[in-house]
């Protein structure tokens, strides 16, 4: 549907690909996580590299060059430990942005539950609302503002997020 420039947007669910569930709870959940996890990274990938070989509707450059790819989780999984499966609801989660006004090859720090402060996020640059740098530990309202300005958006004008944001420093490629 991108390719023929029938839609701007597209949302797919997990389920979608491979009509797989990622919300499992049993013994060798972690194994079977894992699977559905690269098949459905497999297919995102073939999706990608489509979306690099398709001119863009444009004229200039790719349809990816073009499209902002958003691949996220509404929640993460514990860690296997020892004796234990990692089969569990976390808080924690990742998000993984491709295309269009975004720097490429680059991983925005990680998570470190030993932080003390901010057990949810290791800390990382950011832009803050009012546009000074600061590091502290990444919100959720802070990666839906760096989303947000990869459309192209700005902030303050084009929209406002309650409770303050700011964006991820380094992460698009025009600020």
């Amino acid at each position: 549907m991108l390719k023929s420039d029938l839609v701007t947007s597209l949302t797919l669910r997990a389920t979608s690909i491979g009509n797989t569930s990622f919300d499992v709870h049993f013994s060798g959940g972690a194994r079977a996580q894992t699977s559905h996890l690269r098949i459905a990274l497999e297919a995102v990938g073939q999706m990608l590299n489509e979306m690099s070989l398709t001119p863009a509707s444009s004229g200039t450059g790719t349809l990816l060059d073009e499209t902002l790819v958003y691949i996220y989780s509404d929640f993460g999984r514990t860690f296997a430990h020892s004796g234990e499966d990692g089969t569990d609801h976390h808080p924690a989660t990742c998000g993984i942005l491709v295309g269009g006004n975004v720097k490429g090859n680059q991983m925005r720090r990680g998570y470190d539950e030993t932080a003390q402060g901010s057990p949810l996020g290791a800390p990382v640059p950011i832009i803050d609302e009012a546009g000074t740098k600061v590091v502290r530990a990444p919100t959720s309202q802070d990666i839906a503002a760096t989303v947000i300005r990869a459309f192209g958006l700005a902030p303050g004008k084009d929209f406002f997020i309650p409770g303050g944001y700011g964006e991820y420093d380094g992460a698009l490629l025009s600020g």
